[in-house]
């Protein structure tokens, strides 16, 4: 396969962030991955670079997922963003679903990892395509509207009521 995938992964702990890494290179892709764990450090990083997906473990010591979530919301940018956990309980899953997190795994659980990954990405290049369909037809509506008034106004001017 050899696609690379642009990973922001928000974790405090270098071996899981090795362990997840490693689970999605097996799966054929190159990683370029940056580990972060504070939301100074997370911000900076969505400010510099286009990232394909984020993968947030729930709780650290110094920030947590729904901090991360907010950061993500808050920035405007449509990225998949996957919560992978050692100690996320189902009511803690399910209000990351609700804030907005596109699915949640349990970190003992990572063979669920690599389709969840790929369905998102999938998701989100549908939701990208959508939004430029939208903005065309948004375009094309007012270059109609544009059209009408010039020659509603050609009307106008020649005398012609148009009736």
């Amino acid at each position: 396969m050899n696609t690379t995938l642009r990973i922001l992964n928000v974790e405090d702990s270098e071996n899981d962030s090795f362990l997840i890494i490693h689970e999605i290179e097996k799966g054929g892709y190159v990683v370029e991955c940056e580990r972060i764990d504070t939301a100074e450090t997370m911000k900076a990083a969505l400010e510099e670079k286009k990232w394909d997906i984020i993968l947030s473990d729930y709780r650290m010591p110094h920030f947590n997922g729904i901090e991360a979530l907010t950061i993500v919301n808050n920035s405007g940018i449509d990225i998949p963003f996957i919560v992978i956990s050692g100690t996320i309980g189902e009511e803690i899953a399910v209000e990351m679903m609700k804030v907005g997190a596109h699915d949640y795994l349990m970190k003992n659980n990572l063979q669920r990892l690599l389709p969840a990954i790929e369905r998102e990405l999938r998701e989100s290049k549908s939701r990208a395509e959508q939004r430029i369909l939208e903005q065309k037809q948004k375009q094309a509506e007012q270059d109609r509207l544009v059209n009408l008034h010039f020659f509603e106004s050609m009307d106008k001017s020649s005398g012609h009521s148009g009736r």
